[in-house]
């Protein structure tokens, strides 16, 4: 039986075999092989599902610590990098987009997480084609030293204000009784009582739907 691991800075667990993707691709059952996922957020029941599947390590990287029972906690690792206090970057972010010594610039880039850097360039530099397609041939692909090269060398800098990422809408979790090619669910659970009514039964609630069963009348 494996381990799962929560973490915000990935770079100590690759080593030997490891797969990076930014979901689960793979089912984590290699031996002696570390997946590495990373996710904007994740729940205590989707870390509890993989508990008894993955082989060796299987390493979720996330920006913040989710809420976990103590329960779970003593089944899982949380790395050292979730309990620390959060750090803004604010002046290694505006050396990326702003300072002209770009050799200067390396050493500030070098101290931000790749996720984080690019919602900033999402944000700042949404329209350079050429850097956000060199960036996809790298990033999760290459060391990450090709990435933080084309976030150094690869941006021009220009003297404007830094734009903060915007924060994401709460997603709704899909249920578990939609395939993921199911794009309309949403518009589907909306208009029936009886696919909200089977959602309440199977006890996977989206937020937007309420827990009261309906009651559905129908037509002789």
């Amino acid at each position: 039986m494996g381990v799962v691991i929560l973490t915000a800075d990935e770079r100590h667990y690759k080593t030997g075999d490891y797969i990076e993707s930014k979901d689960i691709q793979y089912s984590p059952i290699k031996p002696n092989t570390t997946y590495i996922v990373h996710l904007n957020s994740i729940k205590e029941k989707e870390i509890e599902r993989w508990l008894d599947v993955v082989s060796y390590r299987l390493v979720f990287v996330v920006e913040t610590l989710p809420r976990i029972s103590e329960k779970i906690k003593e089944k899982i690792i949380i790395d050292k990098s979730l309990m620390q206090p959060k750090q803004s970057f604010k002046r290694e972010v505006d050396a990326m987009f702003r300072w002209g010594d770009r050799n200067r610039v390396k050493q500030m880039v070098d101290k931000v997480p790749i996720p984080l850097a690019i919602s900033f360039l999402r944000e700042n530099r949404i329209d350079d084609i050429r850097l956000w397609r060199l960036l996809a041939d790298t990033t999760f692909v290459l060391p990450e030293m090709y990435s933080k090269a084309l976030l150094t060398y690869g941006v021009k800098p220009i003297n404007a204000q830094t734009k903060w990422p915007k924060k994401k809408k709460k997603e709704v979790e899909r249920p578990s009784n939609f395939r993921e090619s199911d794009i309309y669910w949403e518009q589907l659970v909306s208009v029936s009582a009886k696919i909200r009514n089977e959602i309440r039964e199977a006890d996977e609630i989206p937020h937007t739907v309420k827990k009261t069963m309906e009651r559905i009348l129908d037509w002789i």
